[in-house]
């Protein structure tokens, strides 16, 4: 019987469930009576972009979607602190999303948005079955990560490395910096954690509910401009599922997309290159086929 004709109990997925449901509970615990320094909220919010910039710019734009390539010191900030969202290996993290774009709106897409918006934001993952969805099923090809030093390095240190840079690494530096220790543990590790996690969530989910489709029909996608404020220009969902390899997700010189911008300084300093741009209307919106990027 296929996992998802199983009673909803058996579905559960303990470890996913138990962290995505228990760090929040956590925080709410603990914040009474931690305080929320100003200097702890400023380091708070920059570690959440850093972070962010790190799944958006490197987990997704780089890895999963081949847009650009980079030199091996960028490649290893982005494995190291992408780690620290807590969002699974980049092998794992990339495995899925080249599925979305290869089955979108399927049985076979991992955050299939015809289950409902719940679903698609956080039940798949309390409900991960990786005999579905993860570590490169049938049809998606993960060869190249397979090839790439970082991606294998990251996957073999994955726990130890995200522990330190998602808890560790802001609880030292606001510890050390101006002595509060319990608050960048708390909020610049536990709450930012939770924070950046239903922000990408919001892809997944609201980025196939609520906007506009300029680009494309053929499937739920949707361009929202708040959204792209919130997730560092992912919110530009329609014309990304129309052109995948494009380094840019807004690709108007208007679009609110700060992770274009970066790649692009990136690419002026030479630290990226073979960056990816796609015209509008060109051959290459079409479905992914081969390597699913």
């Amino acid at each position: 019987m296929g996992a998802s004709h199983k009673p909803w109990w058996k579905r559960v997925h303990l470890r996913y469930s138990a962290a995505n449901i228990g760090l929040p509970l956590f925080v709410l615990y603990y914040a009474p009576v931690i305080a929320f320094q100003e200097k702890t909220r400023v380091w708070t919010l920059i570690y959440a972009i850093i972070t962010g910039f790190s799944v958006t710019a490197g987990y997704h734009r780089l890895w999963t979607h081949q847009s650009y390539k980079a030199c091996l010191p960028l490649r290893m900030f982005f494995a190291a602190v992408g780690a620290g969202a807590l969002q699974l290996p980049i092998r794992v993290w990339a495995a899925d999303h080249r599925a979305h774009h290869r089955f979108t709106d399927t049985d076979r897409d991992p955050y299939n948005s015809k289950n409902g918006l719940w679903y698609s934001h956080i039940g798949w993952i309390l409900t991960y079955d990786q005999s579905r969805f993860g570590k490169g099923g049938e049809g998606i090809d993960l060869s190249d990560l397979d090839r790439d030093a970082v991606v294998v390095w990251q996957r073999r240190a994955y726990y130890p490395l995200a522990g330190l840079m998602a808890f560790v690494l802001p609880a030292c530096v606001a510890g050390w910096l101006w002595g509060d220790w319990a608050g960048g543990f708390l909020y610049a590790g536990c709450l930012r954690v939770v924070i950046v996690w239903h922000i990408s969530y919001c892809i997944n989910s609201l980025a196939h509910w609520a906007g506009h489709q300029p680009y494309s029909e053929r499937n739920t996608s949707r361009n929202h401009a708040l959204l792209a404020v919130l997730t560092l220009g992912e919110g530009y969902h329609n014309y990304h599922h129309a052109y995948p390899r494009d380094y840019r997700n807004g690709p108007r010189w208007c679009d609110f997309d700060p992770t274009k911008w970066w790649i692009y300084w990136l690419e002026r300093v030479g630290l990226v290159w073979d960056v990816k741009r796609f015209r509008v209307g060109a051959s290459q919106a079409k479905p992914m086929t081969h390597l699913q990027r």
